[in-house]
């Protein structure tokens, strides 16, 4: 089957495609778009963004039908070549989405293409318009000039697009693999040095799991000008958005992109080959439940960090800080009263990623990564580690090709302690215990200390009410006195005299609600809440230094 795209209007955001298919007579053909992405665990309705949808036949219209928001179906009453024509809206900026302007064309096609169930095997090929000058970031097979071919359906929707004006590449190479890195956008930093320290990142996550199954490997990177930090997994390829390009001549920047991107490839072999059973094949047209949040993105998120502390670009110091943000995040909120890390991940598809009521979830990139902190350190205290239990992972069930179950990864991890294991999954991965006593202890073990301080006299510290800067109430600690008198949103109208508060007198609050004015005394509190986590090396042991290593 192939695939025409053309631009008629640039300025529109608006690509014109048209689908060719040689049907059969009286056969009936089901056109799928999908609802949701791989990497991204919430419906997106892509759909939405379709518009002008019809189906000719020597230049005749067709009938079609659509029971439901994305699937399409039509019966080919003769044979020959049908044209489905529609038009999609590139006006979305990540690294999931697709976008078109004077400079570029970006196309992620699970957001348009079609899963055709009678074409399942069928190669695709794809013609796309675009100017001459433009180079092309993409991991798939190039034909010709504006010609491209993917395996599948599930190979095309794996592979990114990017072709611009804009596109400079760079390469290097670890034993037999190249990898590629395309920037979209203006460069603010060293090119060699950075190369340098991707390859030196690429190096120690290939000898983690004992090879990398590919010949290229594409790093698409949007260089942009405003804020915006993205990244996601693909086969072959990621895309990273990230931005304002300009940060990016200093560290603090940098420090985002190389963590984004050690994320990212990780997944080459996490997620896009070590995958949990509900994903050995992506079905896009329906929800897909998971409980391996854990695996997918707690393991990910904390192996990405460490291996660039592993590889020498981050520092002890530059990790410990990343890692007192994530400490900071999780016991900053209480949702791991509520809701365990297996019944977040499982409600990813009711409550997307967005922060949603207060305190119902935890994070399966946060809490999943301190967690898996937690495994390994663990682990080696029974002379094996975390990354020797993903390399069984991958031996096991990436390369075979057969999916696992939660239970699959505990009993790879239980091999070395299993009282343990049993205790530790029970109380913090399907249970809703706090993480903090036992993650201290073991930092402790490898010679890092965690401080708490309260750096002030005020709302947050001696009342457990946060605010925005002008007053607006953004979170309400669930074991104060305030959470009983106060509500989310509430304005302060005295908030100047009260945001330096002595805890000498009770709280005299004034505020605005919903368009009342109302006015409150709190107590003066026994305790302090939402104090600031500090972390520091104390000394080094042969346990922190095979934790390094």
């Amino acid at each position: 089957m192939q695939y025409h795209i053309t631009r008629k209007s640039i300025s529109s955001q608006f690509i014109e495609i048209t689908l060719l298919l040689d049907c059969k007579a009286d056969e009936k053909i089901h056109l799928q778009l999908a609802a949701w992405r791989p990497g991204r665990y919430e419906l997106a309705n892509y759909a939405q963004k379709i518009r002008g949808f019809h189906i000719i036949k020597k230049d005749k219209s067709i009938s079609w039908n659509k029971l439901s928001k994305d699937p399409w179906s039509f019966t080919a009453l003769e044979s020959g070549l049908y044209r489905i024509k529609y038009a999609y809206y590139c006006n979305q900026m990540d690294a999931g989405a697709c976008w078109s302007d004077d400079t570029q064309l970006y196309l992620n096609f699970s957001n348009f293409i079609f899963d055709i169930k009678e074409r399942n095997n069928q190669k695709i090929s794809l013609h796309i318009e675009i100017p001459q000058n433009y180079e092309v970031a993409t991991a798939l097979s190039s034909l010709g000039q504006n010609l491209w071919e993917a395996e599948n359906y599930q190979h095309l929707m794996d592979s990114p697009f990017l072709a611009s004006d804009q596109l400079k590449q760079f390469s290097y190479q670890v034993n037999n693999s190249n990898f590629h890195l395309w920037f979209n956008g203006s460069i603010h930093f060293e090119v060699e040095k950075l190369i340098q320290e991707f390859k030196n990142f690429t190096t120690k996550q290939i000898e983690a799991f004992g090879d990398f199954p590919a010949s290229d490997y594409h790093f698409i990177f949007q260089l942009l000008p405003y804020k915006q930090y993205h990244g996601v997994e693909h086969a072959f390829s990621t895309v990273i958005t990230i931005g304002p390009a300009v940060k990016l001549d200093e560290k603090k920047g940098l420090d985002e992109l190389f963590g984004v991107s050690s994320h990212e490839l990780y997944h080459f072999w996490n997620v896009c080959r070590i995958r949990p059973k509900e994903l050995k094949k992506y079905d896009l047209s329906k929800v897909t439940y998971l409980d391996t949040g854990l695996v997918l993105e707690g393991v990910t998120t904390y192996m990405g960090d460490l291996f660039l502390l592993k590889s020498g670009y981050f520092s002890l110091e530059d990790y410990l800080s990343i890692l007192e943000k994530q400490i900071q995040k999780e016991l900053d909120n209480f949702g791991w009263k509520n809701q365990s890390l297996v019944e977040s991940s499982l409600d990813l598809w009711l409550d997307g990623y967005t922060p949603g009521i207060p305190d119902k979830k935890v994070s399966i990139y946060n809490r999943g990564a301190l967690l898996a902190l937690c495994l390994d350190l663990l682990l080696l205290d029974h002379s094996s580690s975390l990354s020797s239990v993903m390399k069984i992972m991958w031996e096991k069930f990436g390369k075979p090709g057969i999916g696992y179950t939660l239970e699959d990864f505990k009993n790879i991890i239980a091999v070395s302690a299993k009282e343990k294991t049993d205790a530790f999954f029970s109380l913090y991965v399907y249970g809703h215990e706090d993480i903090s006593p036992l993650l201290f202890r073991l930092l402790e073990s490898i010679g890092i200390e965690v401080t708490e301080s309260y750096p002030a006299e005020n709302l947050l510290y001696n009342w457990g009410i946060r605010t925005d800067d002008k007053g607006k109430v953004t979170q309400i600690h669930p074991e104060s006195l305030a959470y009983h008198v106060l509500m989310l949103e509430d304005q302060f109208l005295n908030f100047e005299e009260l945001r330096e508060k002595n805890t000498l007198s009770p709280l005299e609050i004034e505020v605005k609600r919903w368009g009342r004015n109302l006015a409150f005394s709190i107590p003066i509190e026994k305790r302090r809440f939402f104090p600031i986590y500090k972390l520091s090396c104390l000394f080094e042991n042969n346990k922190s230094k095979r934790w390094m290593a």
